[in-house]
């Protein structure tokens, strides 16, 4: 079965993930930071949709916001005129709207959810549901979060570029197989597979950490690229989001290991002699310097750049900078096969890390959606 998701279910779904953030924020108070840098996510991805699809969502929702926005309604929640037996509506406090109420596309989200849900008999409240049937229908505005994609007879197999997203009813770890993921984790299978049998061939020496503990944080960077990229829904991001800097921990602290090792085991020698010396420095060094980039904009944007949104303007370049560094990663490794360790001991063939690599690249790069990179 194909795993395409054509454009307008996946902005479905991510609308519908925006409408989830209210019962995030109240199941999970303590990390309304998080969660809120996660819904600006959405936001910037919806956005990416085109400017005339939210015009017309916004011009279909003008008439609510102007019933709900007038004199005889509260703005800090709802609240319904009081009905012919002196009872008012349901009511309650939208913490989220508070939150983040100078964001007018978030305020259409709110009234969206909470006015095309609010039961209650009152006049205004029946014609506001009315209208919100009539929106949904004529704009394509999700009622509920599609539990199925549907896929046509012409779809490729593993589905368009960037169309993997993980379903409400999907585990996370199932990111690490869906589409054209298996062909990554096959690539970076082959080139561990390749580089510990040359290894666990011969003797073990002190050098011997060096590529095992590099080839081990490879493919934990590729696991954390892998279970991330197909999230959508707020619950689903802060998940991936945990996992993603979990695994990138004990990929950085593998590759400064990996570091210190080669620098003992070179003592008096000379450094900086082949291309894998050369590739393997920059790459250790734009290895920290990414580390240090999400560290900042995920962890510190407030302490260090001064606000949340400064830290968010990062994060395409975080993502652009970590796809390159993989590419870069593989060519360290490909260089190492040159070397004259590797050719008169290992043996680990060119062609072989060669082939790893394709795989690895065109596995994760096809599931590289587009606008989070900022085109």
């Amino acid at each position: 079965m194909s795993t395409y998701q054509d454009p307008s279910n996946e902005r479905d779904a991510l609308l519908a993930a925006l409408q989830e953030q209210t019962d995030l924020l109240n199941a999970h108070p303590e990390e309304a930071d998080i969660i809120s840098k996660v819904m600006d996510d959405l936001e910037v991805q919806l956005a990416a949709f085109g400017e005339e699809g939210a015009h017309d969502d916004q011009a279909a929702l003008s008439p609510i916001l102007e019933m709900f926005t007038s004199p005889q309604l509260q703005t800090d929640g709802f609240s319904c005129l009081p009905s012919p037996g002196g009872e008012a509506g349901d009511s309650d406090t939208d913490t989220d709207m508070d939150y983040r109420d100078s964001d007018e596309d978030e305020l259409n989200d709110h009234l969206r959810e909470r006015f095309c849900s609010h039961k209650c008999d009152h006049e205004s409240c029946r014609l506001a549901n009315e209208h919100c049937n009539i929106m949904a229908s004529a704009t394509g505005v999700p009622q509920e979060h599609p539990q199925t994609i549907e896929a046509r007879e012409d779809e490729p197999l593993l589905g368009g570029p960037g169309a993997v997203t993980q379903r409400d009813s999907e585990h996370i770890y199932r990111n690490l197989i869906k589409g054209t993921a298996a062909v990554a984790q096959c690539g970076i299978l082959i080139l561990a597979a390749l580089i510990w049998a040359g290894i666990f061939s011969h003797p073990l020496i002190f050098f011997s950490a060096h590529p095992l503990l590099n080839s081990s944080a490879i493919l934990l960077q590729v696991q954390a690229a892998l279970i991330l990229q197909p999230t959508a829904t707020p619950q689903q991001k802060l998940l991936g989001t945990r996992i993603h800097y979990s695994l990138q921990a004990f990929s950085l602290a593998a590759f400064v290991t990996a570091f210190i090792i080669i620098e003992i085991n070179k003592g008096d020698h000379p450094r900086l002699t082949s291309p894998h010396a050369i590739f393997g420095l920059i790459t250790y060094i734009c290895i920290i310097l990414q580390a240090l980039l999400g560290l900042v904009q995920y962890f510190f944007p407030v302490t260090i750049l001064g606000s949340v949104d400064a830290g968010k303007r990062l994060y395409k370049y975080h993502r652009h900078f970590g796809y390159s560094l993989l590419v870069l990663e593989l060519a360290t490794v490909a260089a190492a096969t040159q070397t004259t360790y590797n050719v008169n001991v290992l043996h680990i063939p060119l062609w072989g890390v060669l082939v790893a690599a394709v795989f690895i690249v065109a596995g994760v790069g096809a599931r590289i959606k587009k606008h989070k990179l900022g085109f």
